[in-house]
């Protein structure tokens, strides 16, 4: 079955293979047992659409879930009542109507600070004294999260006022890198923590402490990257494809010619060249100009020029005249050209590549 959401007539495709999806999901699930594997769903699924997503990770028997925002918790909440919906970004900048609606909703805070867990406790005397929270411990990248200093008097503040603690986390610094003693550090003090908590869940993986230290998967790990193939390994499938139409087929015979904004890429000899429908404001990196391919037809032809708003210019002069037309489809991410390789070309990583995509390139889910 496949589903096309987003503006008609696009030049842009991304295509969604949910059937890649629930087999990475699938192949998860299996490597992480006995742990239970939650989906983190956050920036609008890493900009491939949160309610498909949701829906597919839903009939796979997918029950926790961890999202950034509040909006994307109450819309999640309005897909499934039952799930265990965290989210990280807590309550701390929340109004109280919003604070009410989250307890109302069983929606689990993620508490970040000492100072956010009295707030917490606040309302839950008002309102639930047995509502869920997660505790989030920073235990070593120094970013969103409970210092680590501060650990004793959050344990006495939870065991004085019978906080109902659902779950602690941590969030690893260096998964990717298996030698690093960073990680190993942060084991210990995760578990000189956790000690305090035995009844609660206990979680550090991310995909990458998936697939680099299985002892450090606990009751529940934590997967985005790992689900939605963004994370490089020898048996996750790719579920994101991204496509452009070909807009224009042009020969340009001058003796010297510039190519897009600046001339950043000139040439005396004759050129065919394909106009391809996006650019930099659908997430195609403009670090890319004169540095990357498409693909046509298993063949991979240059970008030449500057990369704009709205366009792409390709080099088709090696292909035969006539083979590639207005109105055909370019591949610029997918079986030839893996998003590992573009974003690494990019100088960023497939996280990025993938939340750049914007709203103006269709989605097409296949299933």
């Amino acid at each position: 079955m496949k589903k096309e959401v987003g503006i008609v007539n696009s030049n842009g495709l991304l295509k969604i293979n949910l059937k890649n999806l629930e087999y990475n999901y699938k192949s998860l699930k299996k490597i992480v047992r006995p742990a239970k594997l939650a989906a983190v769903l956050k920036s609008n699924c890493y900009g491939l659409g949160l309610k498909e997503i949701t829906k597919k990770l839903l009939k796979l028997k997918c029950n926790n879930f961890f999202l950034t925002s509040y909006e994307e918790s109450i819309a999640l909440f309005k897909l499934s009542k039952r799930s265990n919906i965290i989210l990280l970004n807590g309550i701390i900048n929340l109004s109280n109507d919003n604070i009410k609606n989250i307890f109302n909703k069983k929606i689990i805070p993620v508490i970040n600070s000492y100072r956010e867990l009295k707030k917490f406790n606040s309302f839950a005397k008002e309102l639930n004294p047995n509502h869920k929270v997660t505790l989030h411990f920073d235990t070593g990248i120094n970013r969103l999260g409970i210092d680590f200093n501060e650990k004793n008097k959050i344990i006495n503040f939870c065991l004085e006022n019978n906080i109902n603690v659902f779950c602690v986390m941590s969030h690893l610094i260096a998964a990717d890198e298996k030698k690093n003693k960073i990680n190993i550090i942060q084991k210990k003090k995760f578990e000189e923590i956790i000690s305090f908590f035995p009844k609660a869940i206990h979680t550090l993986a991310n995909s990458n402490g998936i697939l680099n230290f299985k002892r450090f998967n606990y009751d529940m790990v934590r997967s985005g990257g790992c689900i939605f193939g963004t994370v490089k390994s020898n048996f996750l499938k790719n579920v994101v494809e991204l496509y452009a139409r070909v807009l224009q087929i042009r020969i340009v015979n001058e003796e010297h010619n510039n190519f897009g904004y600046n001339g950043t890429f000139q040439s005396k000899e004759k050129k065919i060249i394909a106009i391809i429908g996006v650019g930099y404001a659908d997430g195609y990196p403009r670090t890319l100009s004169n540095d990357s391919n498409v693909c046509f037809k298993k063949k991979k032809l240059p970008i030449i020029g500057s990369i704009s708003m709205d366009y792409i210019i390709v080099d088709v002069s090696k292909i035969k005249y006539g083979d590639i037309k207005v109105g055909d489809w370019v591949e610029l991410i997918g079986k030839n050209i893996s998003l590992d390789y573009i974003s690494k070309k990019a100088n960023t990583i497939p996280y990025e590549i993938l939340n750049s995509i914007g709203n103006r390139v269709k989605r097409s889910y296949i299933d």
